[in-house]
């Protein structure tokens, strides 16, 4: 069994907090494959096993792409606002300013589908229930600021209220 391998130049970003992005380079487009997908294009694609084969089902997924044998297999996906009922409706009251019609993201409503970002911001805001509570919705927020703005949008979301942050007060990229 011979071991294949590709040396990619890239961008790794992190938040020091909960979030990392890899970017490649336009050149490695469907020459990669993985957790992160296959870099074609179609999102609707990337669910495919080390095997090759496409799938549906997230756990058989992530499970075809462990390293060793020895490591468990991934636990079924759960909703942690069963787990602690009492962070859903703080959750979905803050996750709402990427649905409000009249607010900061109104104008990226129909560039970006709000609902996957919405649903993953209150998933996301009910988990973090030890501390740091707000750095769970911030991030879910900033994931939806992030792709309005790779839609050409711009949205200046972030106030002193909420999720304010100094290394990214100033910051405001702009498509052009």
């Amino acid at each position: 069994n011979k071991s294949h391998s590709l040396v990619l130049q890239n961008k790794f970003l992190w938040d020091h907090k909960t979030t990392v992005r890899i970017i490649l380079q336009p050149q490695h487009m469907e020459d990669v494959c993985g957790l992160c997908g296959n870099f074609n294009g179609n999102a609707k694609d990337d669910f495919t096993t080390q095997g090759n084969l496409p799938t549906t089902n997230i756990m058989e997924f992530v499970d075809s792409w462990k390293v060793s044998s020895n490591c468990p297999d991934a636990k079924p996906d759960f909703n942690p606002c069963f787990e602690t009922p009492n962070r859903e409706t703080w959750a979905k009251i803050q996750c709402s300013i990427i649905k409000d019609i009249k607010g900061p993201f109104k104008d990226c409503h129909n560039k970006v589908d709000q609902n996957p970002f919405y649903e993953n911001c209150v998933k996301d805001s009910c988990a973090c229930d030890t501390g740091g509570d707000c750095e769970c919705f911030c991030t879910a927020v900033a994931a939806y600021a992030q792709a309005c703005n790779e839609a050409g949008v711009c949205v200046n979301w972030r106030t002193p209220e909420i999720c304010h942050s100094e290394s990214s007060a100033s910051f405001h990229k702009k498509k052009r």
